[in-house]
């Protein structure tokens, strides 16, 4: 049976937390080392565990890491720890797939945080812009007062559908249907 790609678990994630850019930065900022150093853990829990013990090890690795990625962000940038909410604690589910997986290397995390934030970037910036008619809102959560000024409003109010969840659906689904299209090798039925 095949396995699902880690970053798919996300999915919920991404779905649920990202409505503005900033955002999806922080996902991505929290997402990619997250990954990383769980997929680079994991070699040392299948030398020594096995079983429900490696299960239950994974599973309380995932949680430390995440935890404590969320106390980083809310002691940095308190804001945005509050607008992702409880969204970010489900990093856990992509950690727990990538437990799941066979592993090629070490760095099978990283893979998996990289895909994690390229889907992160676009699918915010895309519901931001389309939800809101802006871009860079709240950058100050991320990045300091300073950065309260950054927003662009462009043309249009926005429809507030694509800051909703299925609004979310709607993209997703849209651009894997073009990514699949553009990446799809075409056969002449002549």
């Amino acid at each position: 049976m095949k396995t699902l790609h880690p970053s798919l678990l996300g999915l919920a994630l991404l779905v649920g937390a990202t409505d503005l850019l900033v955002k999806g930065v922080a996902l991505a900022l929290l997402g990619l080392p997250l990954l990383g150093l769980f997929g680079l853990a994991l070699p040392l829990l299948d030398r020594h565990l096995q079983g429900a013990a490696h299960w239950l090890a994974a599973l309380l690795l995932a949680a430390l890491l995440v935890s404590l990625g969320n106390l980083l962000l809310q002691a940095g940038a308190f804001e945005l720890h509050r607008a992702l909410g409880p969204f970010a604690y489900l990093l856990v589910l992509p950690c727990l797939q990538l437990a799941r997986q066979e592993r090629q290397d070490a760095f099978e995390g990283v893979r998996a945080g990289l895909a994690l934030a390229l889907l992160a970037l676009p699918l915010a910036a895309l519901r931001e812009i389309l939800g809101q008619g802006s871009l860079l809102a709240h950058a100050d959560w991320l990045l300091g007062p300073g950065a309260a000024t950054w927003r662009l409003e462009l043309d249009g109010a926005g429809i507030p559908l694509f800051a909703l969840a299925p609004g979310a659906f709607i993209l997703l689904g849209t651009l894997l249907a073009l990514w699949r299209h553009l990446t799809t090798t075409r056969t002449d039925s002549r």
